[in-house]
């Protein structure tokens, strides 16, 4: 494993993988070090769907690239032209966001720990994601790639149906992709230091 500071530093999103599949321990241990993560009140508040059958996997997928298309078009306030999206489209039908390993991850709410509801579903998603992390630099640490993704919120219901997740019990909060990666991938500068967004008081 690496030094944790050099993962920290290292960590990137990795958007094409490789076919090869990911070994049973690999996998173990990126959703082992998700159960680590800390979580409020000791509620544990979360469910990891993975998804690496190939039907399974193709389906997602499938979803992943529809999402995406909304988020270009809809969610941005300058929306990209359909120009830039059939350029993006044919990335995607090259094979990116495409990983041999998926894990879709769900905020738990069928059992209550507390008494202010609006609260207790926020510290779930802050503990998810928490365990979101954890995942990430496991994969980092172990020479995997991974990359997190949020715009299937976009489609949550597609997605809760095609993962068997009933929506009155389970939060979608985002889906994982894993997988070797295509290429080395160094991280991107940060657009704001410390000094833009640290304040002593």
């Amino acid at each position: 494993m690496a030094d944790l500071f050099d993962t920290m530093d290292n960590r990137t999103m990795v958007r094409e993988f490789r076919e090869t599949p990911l070994k049973k321990e690999e996998k173990e241990r990126i959703l082992e070090s998700a159960i680590r993560a800390p979580t409020a009140s000791g509620s544990e508040q979360w469910i990891f769907v993975t998804v690496d059958s190939e039907v399974k996997r193709n389906k997602l997928y499938d979803l992943l690239t529809e999402a995406q298309k909304v988020y270009f078009s809809k969610m941005l306030k300058k929306p990209w032209s359909n120009e830039r999206i059939d350029k993006w489209l044919k990335d995607a039908e090259a094979g990116l966001f495409k990983a041999p390993f998926y894990v879709a991850v769900f905020v738990d709410l069928r059992q209550r720990f507390c008494t202010i509801p609006r609260i207790e579903e926020l510290w779930a998603h802050q503990s998810v994601a928490a365990a979101i992390e954890n995942m990430l630099l496991a994969a980092t640490g172990l020479g995997i790639g991974g990359c997190w993704f949020g715009v299937p919120l976009l489609m949550d219901n597609d997605f809760s149906d095609l993962l068997g997740a009933k929506r009155e019990e389970m939060q979608l909060a985002g889906v994982l992709g894993f997988g070797y990666p295509k290429e080395k991938k160094s991280p991107r500068h940060r657009k704001k230091g410390l000094n833009d967004v640290v304040k002593s008081i």
